[in-house]
């Protein structure tokens, strides 16, 4: 992170709230910015200060007076509706959250008389879909194919336009499975197989543990969005570009599992409980996020459960706290 990029400046992360939020604005705070930040709840776990905005992105009005108010030099755009289950439930909400919202925010860019110097519109691994080479570069075709793929395709499209169309700065990171401390999501992989093995319990695998995906530690996911944030206020021609936001390495979730249990120095091995069930490879290539922002994980996978594992020791009633 170049701090003096940012000094001073106002800086709007939607979806500050959650857990990739709260860590990016941590690491903003190393820059003193103005931060603003938006997503339904407040988050309870900043230690610095910030201004909260609970804005309807669902509305181009309202978007445009918040955007209008804060006259943000730099956006991090992180709201939207997580998860392929939830997606799959209800496409009306995803295509809400996950498109409608980040048209609203780009239009609402480009009306602004102001102009805003870097935008990053997070996007996500399952745009990609089903891929025959690997590791999947950005050029790869976009053949994600459930709701949450295609809400996610949608507005990584749209950013696409935005940047290449209207010359508006921003451009697209594409992230995979973040983990870390601070992670109230305690069914992912990697916090539930932690909790588990902490309290003693032998971890538990639902499918066949042979799906291979990367799993980046959330610091480096921090930098690597502050990073497309920077690339953009230097390099015009970034604009509209998308970038994975990966590690350099992928696992598969029994491979995964069995790294957290010898980190814990517990060593349980896990109980599989579907070993024939359909699985998937993917591996993302980080290698244009190398060559054009000069960005590559600092974390290894052991580094990163470490610090994870340690921050989990230190707060043993995290998992069970609002955030």
């Amino acid at each position: 992170m170049n701090s003096k990029l940012w000094q001073g400046k106002s800086v709007l992360v939607t979806g500050g709230s959650g857990f990739v939020g709260r860590w990016l604005c941590r690491a903003l705070a190393e820059a003193g910015v103005d931060l603003h930040i938006l997503d339904l709840v407040r988050p309870t776990s900043l230690d610095q200060p910030f201004t909260y905005h609970k804005t309807d992105l669902g509305q181009l009005d309202a978007t445009t007076d918040m955007l209008k108010k804060v006259q943000p030099k730099v956006i991090l755009h992180l709201a939207g509706l997580p998860g392929v289950g939830a997606s799959h439930d209800n496409p009306t909400l995803a295509f809400t959250a996950n498109v409608v919202a980040t048209f609203n925010l780009l239009e609402g860019c480009r009306q602004l008389a102001a102009p805003v110097e870097s935008i990053v519109a997070v996007s996500s691994n399952h745009v990609y879909g089903e891929q025959h080479h690997q590791p999947i570069p950005e050029t790869a075709p976009l053949n994600g194919e459930g709701s949450y793929a295609s809400s996610k395709l949608a507005s990584d499209v749209i950013a696409r336009c935005y940047g290449k169309t209207y010359g508006l700065p921003v451009g697209i990171a594409r992230m995979t499975n973040s983990f870390g401390g601070d992670d109230h999501h305690v069914t992912h992989i990697i916090t539930a197989t932690i909790l588990s093995a902490l309290a003693g319990n032998q971890p538990v695998i639902k499918q066949s543990g042979k799906d291979r995906k990367g799993y980046l530690y959330i610091k480096d996911t921090a930098q690597g969005l502050l990073a497309v944030a920077e690339g953009l206020m230097q390099k015009p021609a970034l604009r509209g570009e998308a970038f994975n936001i990966v590690p350099n390495e992928a696992y598969t979730v029994l491979e995964l599992v069995r790294a957290v249990s010898e980190a814990t120095g517990l060593k349980l091995e896990p109980v599989v409980n579907n070993p024939q069930a359909h699985f998937e490879d993917e591996h993302l290539d980080n290698g244009k996020a190398a060559k054009e922002l000069g960005w590559q994980p600092k974390y290894s996978l052991a580094d990163g459960l470490k610090e994870t594992i340690a921050w989990y020791r230190e707060h043993p009633q995290a998992a069970k706290q609002p955030h």
